[in-house]
């Protein structure tokens, strides 16, 4: 049976993330391994489709060999995701009203890896972390923490560390919070599934509701094969409002814990990540990073990835696909 009070790690991989993983899977393991009771490394194992197929033949067996390695020094479970129909009835049932969940959502990205990796902990309380996660601040304690304020608050439906490192004024830049209890503490009413702390139990009363993304993008879905599903944490979210839940982001004592995304990926931003890195463990940030939860322009020259972004957006138009 699952434990109350224990907690598990659990970290979302596929191949198209070997380049950077190789640098932050080790950072998230020091930060946090000391802390939980188990880590779950979930691999996935069916490749979506556009920018989330990139990488997956070419990496493949360097994510496998790379994961073979860390488990020689971090007490890690590899965890294969299992599509078998059996295995997708029971995670199903698990979380959402009905017996099927799709393996994509409307973009050909992750949707069942997510409740898979959630499923398969052996604890109720669980961290998740995508792959490419930063984390500053490395408290021993956040977890610990978090923890109790996911227990002890009934409203309380996930917990996060604080988005970007803490503003010296105490505010988040480009967001909008509902309320502000405590010193660089955040309520909200939506989840993101790139970082969060749930206690999966919850879903034994009340189940998810599957829901279809917007006209336009149900419409993208089927002209590129994909399952006209929302994001995980759109649907999230809507459970949370309808129950009238909420996110909790906060810092915790000490120097706390907080997160850092990067908004693109680029052979620069491989290339540069080791020292990104260092930068974050260090808190060597500019002024510009602070409160602000994505890698700016300041820490890593994003010109090639929105170049190349702005060139594929082009492409499709041009060529209507």
């Amino acid at each position: 049976m699952p434990s109350a009070n224990k907690v598990t790690l659990q970290i979302n991989l596929a191949p198209g993330d070997y380049p950077l993983a190789r640098h932050s899977l080790p950072h998230q393991l020091n930060a946090l391994a000391s802390q939980v009771d188990e880590i779950l490394l979930v691999v996935d194992t069916r490749r979506g489709k556009g920018r989330f197929a990139e990488g997956w033949q070419q990496y493949a067996d360097h994510l496998n060999l790379f994961l073979s390695d860390l488990a020689q020094n971090y007490p890690v479970t590899i965890v294969p995701v299992d599509y078998s129909p059996a295995a997708k009835k029971q995670v199903a049932n698990y979380f959402f009203e009905g017996n099927n969940i799709p393996d994509k959502d409307f973009r050909g990205g992750p949707f069942y890896v997510y409740f898979f990796g959630l499923h398969a902990a052996r604890n109720n309380v669980i961290l998740h972390l995508d792959a490419d996660i930063l984390l500053g601040g490395h408290n021993n304690t956040w977890i610990a923490e978090a923890t109790e304020t996911l227990l002890n608050t009934p409203s309380c439906f996930t917990v996060s560390p604080l988005p970007g490192p803490p503003h010296p004024d105490d505010v988040l830049v480009g967001q909008t919070q509902q309320s502000k209890p405590a010193a660089y503490t955040y309520v909200f009413n939506t989840m993101s599934t790139r970082i969060f702390m749930m206690d999966k139990s919850r879903f034994s009363t009340h189940k998810l509701t599957f829901q279809s993304p917007s006209l336009r993008n149900q419409l993208k879905a089927k002209l590129e094969g994909n399952p006209p599903a929302d994001l995980p944490e759109h649907i999230v979210s809507a459970y949370m409002q309808r129950h009238q839940l909420k996110r909790i982001d906060f810092l915790g004592t000490g120097k706390g814990l907080w997160s850092l995304h990067p908004p693109y990926r680029s052979e620069k931003f491989y290339n540069d990540l080791p020292e990104i890195i260092r930068k974050v463990e260090q808190n060597d940030l500019p002024q510009a990073q602070l409160g602000f939860y994505d890698i700016v322009d300041e820490v890593c020259d994003w010109t090639e990835a929105r170049e190349k972004l702005r060139y594929n957006r082009w492409y499709k138009r041009l060529f209507r696909i």
